[in-house]
Formats: C-alpha cells, sequence, structure tokens
C-alpha cells in the first residue's frame, strides 16, 4: 500500500497556522418555507463579522494533485461545501492576503458533523483516502487520521465524525483535510495525494430557529437551515431523505436547487451513495 503524503507536509506533526474566523449569528430564514412544489430552496451564506485572516486559508473546494497516479476524470474531486466571498474594507486589505476572492466554510450545529464530497475515482484505482480534522491548537481531534472505508464509487459520498472521538464545540474553528491516494500507475514507490480542504465552525442555533425546525417537516427544515447559512446540517438532513426516497422528484429537485445556490451545479446529478465509514 502506498503510504499517505500529506500535501501540506506540517500536518504530520500537526504544526499548521490554523486560521481564525469569527462570525455573527447566521442569517435566519424571514418566513417558514411552505409546500409548494415552485418553491426554491437557496442557500444564504451567513454574514462574517471578520474574514479569514491570511497564511494558506482553503479557498478552492476541488482537488489538485500533480503526480497524475489517479485517473484523467471528467469532474474533479469535489468537496460540497460553500465558497463565501470576501467582503474586504480598506483596513482589511491592508493587513490580509486577497489572492483568494473566497473561502471554502461551512456551519453546523452538530457535534459529530458530516461531510459531503463528490469522489471521481473507482475503488479499484485507489489505495487510501484520509480525513483529519484540526482544532484551534492544530491538534487532530481524532488519535489518527481517519482511514475511510470505501463503497458505490464514483459518486457523492459521506464521511461523519465518529462519536468515539472529540465533538466540535460551539464558537470554536476547525480545519478539515480529505485525501485521496490512488494506486501509482508507475513504478515510483512515491505518490502525492490529491486533497480538498476547508474550514467548519459549530453554532448554536438562535431559538427562533430552534421554535421553526420544532414544528417543521423533513423537507421544510432543510429549507430553514439553508436559509439560517447552516450548510452542513442543510446537506445532510437533504442527502438522508434522498437516500430513503431515492426516486422522490420534489427532493430530486431540491437537491438540484441547493447545490445550484452554491455553484455545484456540475456534481447534482451525480449518485449519493451509502459511503462511508471510518
Amino acid at each position: 500500500m502506498t503510504k499517505i503524503n500529506f500535501p501540506f507536509p506540517q500536518i504530520l506533526v500537526f504544526s499548521l497556522t490554523f486560521i481564525v474566523v469569527s462570525f455573527t449569528q447566521p442569517a435566519q430564514p424571514q418566513q417558514p418555507p411552505n409546500n409548494n412544489s415552485n418553491s426554491t430552496i437557496r442557500f444564504i451564506q451567513p454574514t462574517l463579522e471578520k474574514e479569514p485572516e491570511n497564511r494558506g486559508a482553503p479557498g478552492d473546494r476541488q482537488g489538485a494533485g500533480t503526480r497524475g497516479d489517479c485517473p484523467n476524470v471528467s469532474k474533479p474531486l469535489t468537496a460540497l461545501v460553500p465558497l463565501i466571498p470576501r467582503n474586504l474594507s480598506l483596513k482589511q486589505q491592508t493587513t490580509t492576503d486577497t489572492s483568494s476572492s473566497k473561502f471554502v466554510l461551512g456551519l453546523t450545529t452538530a457535534e459529530y458533523p458530516t461531510f459531503w464530497f463528490y469522489l471521481p475515482y473507482q475503488i479499484k484505482d485507489i489505495d487510501v483516502v484520509k480525513f483529519v480534522v484540526l482544532d484551534e491548537n492544530n491538534n487532530s481531534i481524532t488519535k489518527e487520521p481517519l482511514l475511510i472505508n470505501l463503497s458505490g464509487t464514483p459518486g457523492v459520498i459521506s464521511v461523519r465524525v465518529p462519536t468515539t472521538e472529540k465533538p466540535l464545540e460551539i464558537g470554536k474553528y476547525y480545519h478539515w483535510y480529505f485525501l485521496v491516494d490512488c494506486k501509482s500507475q508507475t513504478s515510483s514507490e512515491e505518490s502525492e495525494d490529491i486533497a480538498v480542504e476547508g474550514l467548519v465552525q459549530r453554532i448554536e442555533p438562535n431559538p427562533d430557529l430552534v421554535r421553526r425546525l420544532g414544528t417543521a417537516t423533513p423537507q421544510e427544515r432543510v429549507a430553514l437551515y439553508a436559509q439560517a447559512g447552516i450548510w452542513q446540517d442543510a446537506l445532510t438532513l437533504l442527502s438522508q431523505l434522498r437516500l430513503a426516497k431515492p426516486k422522490d422528484p420534489a427532493l430530486a429537485s431540491d437537491w438540484q436547487d441547493l447545490l445550484e445556490s452554491v455553484g455545484l451545479e456540475n456534481v447534482a446529478s451525480e449518485t449519493i451513495t451509502q459511503c462511508c465509514t471510518p
């Protein structure tokens, strides 16, 4: 088995400089969604009180590698996470790297959130897949990087932080990495991972949102999470509904609308698989 080489060597010793982001309360929905078949589920971006600092803010949700061990594919490895635009004041522009206009970020209310990816490779071409989450002190929240058991690829897969590990704490910011090491197509023993990365923050929903969620149908809850800017929960709940009813046209339409609202329409038609377990 080819040994995983993290795209950022400092991960192996967990010496990454963590990116601190702070938020105002995410935007809440103006009114409860209805069951009208013509209604559209759209993600509303949360309002940021402070932009991410420079030095490595993840700004691309598509994977990249240089050694070419993975087969050529029409659609790249993609993290199903919004790209949040920067909105810098003149004062911020003097202290913040503006080379990237967006960064990868998802909010959640869950202690153990689920992360979603489009994995374009067949299992036979993959050697190892790992998932790493670092806290604000640059420590992994798991004892070791999670080794992911795959099934049903190519397709949209999910990775959930196991409940045996440390939960995400409210108000803290975490940096995650999803790494794919394909089987080498050459005689070389070395390979380079294809990776995607992003930020996640666990928040506490405000009382009004909690009240609305308590009386909403599952599809209405998806819309409420999306309108409140809580991406991870909206996508996870909708994915669960689609897995339970894969032929439901209303759920398929909701899925298309939600992904299109964050510019992920290119993977909206891909199959959601019952995968994966660490």
